[in-house]
């Protein structure tokens, strides 16, 4: 299915938030029926010591064989998979609310053609999300995590 395609409900803008209580937002969101869209997936974070959340992640991509199961190593599909953590996805009405979730690396519902009053869906920080820059909270974000899995690096 192609971006024409999707015409989202909701568009939620993962720049500078925590990637679980996105998650489990755009889970809930899901489940009520409405189709979600999270866009910058590659600035979404992961809180606490760095080391650490990347031993784990690549603890997770080397667990497996060589015919699966794989983890994924792209951040809107790492993203994708922590939402389908937070869904019974092996029902129904789990399959059908994961097939209403899009993750995208940047923005694609923003061009320079397109103006506000084009229906262009503005994209919405959920609320108690954000991670507080100023704070001296310790964070890693997908991209780095996806970067140190090997990657390619295309955002």
């Amino acid at each position: 299915m192609s971006l024409a395609e999707f015409e989202a409900d909701v568009v939620v803008d993962g720049r500078d938030a925590i990637m679980g209580r996105v998650a489990s937002k755009v889970a809930q969101k899901a489940l009520d029926g409405e189709r979600v869209a999270i866009v910058n997936a590659e600035r979404t974070v992961i809180t606490g010591n760095t080391e650490t959340t990347l031993e784990k992640y690549r603890t997770r991509a080397n667990l497996g064989s060589d015919s699966g199961p794989y983890y994924p190593k792209r951040p809107d599909r790492i993203f994708k998979r922590s939402v389908r953590g937070m869904l019974p996805y092996k029902t129904t009405k789990g399959r059908e609310a994961f097939e209403n979730v899009r993750v995208y690396i940047g923005n694609p519902f923003e061009s320079e053609t397109a103006s506000p009053d084009e229906g262009a869906p503005e994209p919405e920080v959920l609320d108690g999300t954000s991670l507080d820059r100023l704070s001296n909270i310790k964070f890693t974000t997908l991209g780095e995590i996806a970067e140190d899995l090997g990657a390619n690096v295309t955002w």
